[in-house]
């Protein structure tokens, strides 16, 4: 199964929208009359874990706020949403997604720039790609606005609460396995996470992955010898203790000495004409139910000795037509677990990934 890759966040410059889902204020000849907004019948609720997870916002100066995260809903719109909208050629014909939510401020600091809060959301598609969040400028062909608006106030006092929305954009076809929030307060792939999962989501995603053992020809870039397309198949994926990794240098940061380490191991085989260096962990990334994908790390001792990890194979060279097995390390947070395994392929976007065999 082919992945898409991480997109990088857009910000398109907007203006805060009405909320469709409310009520609009009509004058007439005997006064005002409430109506009640239609809701279009393209519009889906999505079957969201809602409630609440307490999560820390950090700010562009590095300043820590403690808050509390309430997800209320998600519903898929329609690509005809975004029609008539100003939106940046790249979102034209992507689905948007509505995501409505709560932020109360649970800290004894005022926090400044509310409206940041939600940055540190992503909505993850069933294919491990991150939604673009949307803002919009424009209303829909009859004059409606479009059914998202972020409500966010300047600053959030001890306390206080604000319900606020935020749009994202998906490709057609692509579903929503979860909704993420980075818990301790950085954007980290390897960092807590608060997670929302959406029911089928995780069925989804997993239904083409490549089974434990099935070949999969990945590209690797072999430098002077061009692109070769290499027979890979997925060994192992186990899971360790933070002791095998005592005294190893494998410049981790605060957050992954924390995680707990899980061990894949990937076979190759070279179809090239010339020795292969192989040297693949770089392109290996662990999967996860949250929706992120953990990069690997080797260490850097040549003849450093790892429990379910062999390390043996650093730089030494593959002959044409031999097979070598590498192992890559990769730390997960307690509160997320490991799905499959991707491999980047060398000059095309995405992924492609077999289900992970957790022992």
């Amino acid at each position: 199964m082919r992945l898409s890759s991480y997109l990088n966040r857009a910000v398109l410059g907007a203006v805060a929208m009405p909320l469709l889902a409310g009520c609009a204020g009509e004058q007439g000849a005997g006064g005002a009359v409430e109506r009640a907004a239609e809701r279009p019948a393209s519009w889906t609720d999505l079957p969201v874990r809602t409630g609440a997870r307490s999560v820390v916002y950090t700010d562009t100066d590095h300043q820590s706020y403690k808050a509390r995260i309430t997800v209320k809903g998600l519903v898929r719109g329609s690509e005809e949403d975004m029609r008539g909208a100003r939106v940046d050629e790249e979102l034209k014909g992507k689905v948007p997604h509505y995501l409505t939510f709560e932020v109360t401020n649970t800290g004894r600091k005022e926090i400044p720039a509310a409206y940041l809060v939600d940055s540190n959301f992503a909505l993850n598609g069933t294919d491990w790609e991150r939604g673009e969040e949307v803002y919009v400028s424009g209303g829909r062909p009859g004059g409606v606005d479009l059914p998202c608006a972020d409500t966010a106030p300047k600053t959030l006092a001890p306390g206080d609460s604000y319900d606020t929305c935020v749009a994202y954009a998906l490709p057609e076809g692509v579903g929503v396995l979860s909704l993420t929030y980075n818990a301790d307060g950085y954007v980290d792939a390897s960092g807590a996470v608060a997670t929302w999962p959406v029911e089928g989501g995780l069925e989804a995603a997993s239904a083409d992955l490549a089974e434990p053992g099935d070949i999969v020809r990945v590209r690797w870039d072999a430098r002077d010898d061009g692109v070769l397309e290499l027979p890979a198949t997925l060994v192992s994926v186990r899971r360790g203790s933070a002791a095998d990794l005592v005294g190893l240098d494998l410049d981790l940061n605060e957050n992954e000495r924390r995680g707990v380490p899980y061990y894949v191991s990937v076979n190759y085989t070279n179809t090239g004409p010339k020795d292969l260096y192989a040297d693949q962990a770089d392109h290996v990334h662990l999967l996860t139910e949250g929706g992120r994908q953990i990069p690997g790390k080797t260490p850097f001792v040549l003849d450093a000795k790892i429990p379910g990890c062999p390390s043996d194979w650093v730089a030494r060279a593959i002959p044409p037509g031999d097979s070598v097995t590498e192992c890559s390390i990769h730390l997960v947070t307690d509160d997320d677990k490991p799905f499959a395994v991707g491999f980047a392929e060398a000059g095309r976007p995405g992924l492609v990934a077999w289900r992970a065999p957790l022992h």
